[in-house]
C-alpha cells in the first residue's frame, strides 16, 4: 500500500506537517473504517517504512468525495526524540 501514497510535507520553524493522500479505492482495500485509530496506524507504518524519525501528533483524517481520496494530516516532531528501532520490511 506504501507504494500508493502520495506525501507532502511543510516545515514552519521547528513544526513539520505532513499530508499523506491515499485513493479511496487503495485505503477501503486495506481499511474499511474512516477513523483516528486507522489513520495513526496507517501514519505509524508509513514512517517506519521511510525509517523516519518523527513523532506524529495531532492526526486527522479526511475523505475527500470529489477527487475520491483519503486524506491524513498529521504534525510530526523530531527535537528530542530517540532513534527509533526500524524493521526490515524485506
Amino acid at each position: 500500500m506504501f507504494n500508493f501514497i502520495r506525501e507532502s510535507r511543510v516545515t514552519q520553524g521547528d513544526l513539520h506537517s505532513i499530508t499523506l493522500e491515499i485513493s479511496e479505492d487503495i485505503y477501503q482495500t486495506f481499511y474499511g473504517d474512516l477513523s483516528e485509530d486507522t489513520a495513526q496506524d496507517i501514519l505509524t507504518q508509513y514512517l517506519k517504512y521511510r525509517q523516519d524519525d518523527g513523532r506524529a501528533s495531532d492526526i486527522k483524517v479526511k475523505k475527500n468525495k470529489g477527487t475520491h481520496t483519503v486524506n491524513i494530516y498529521a504534525n510530526l516532531h523530531y527535537l528530542g526524540n530517540d532513534k527509533t528501532e526500524q524493521e526490515s520490511f524485506v
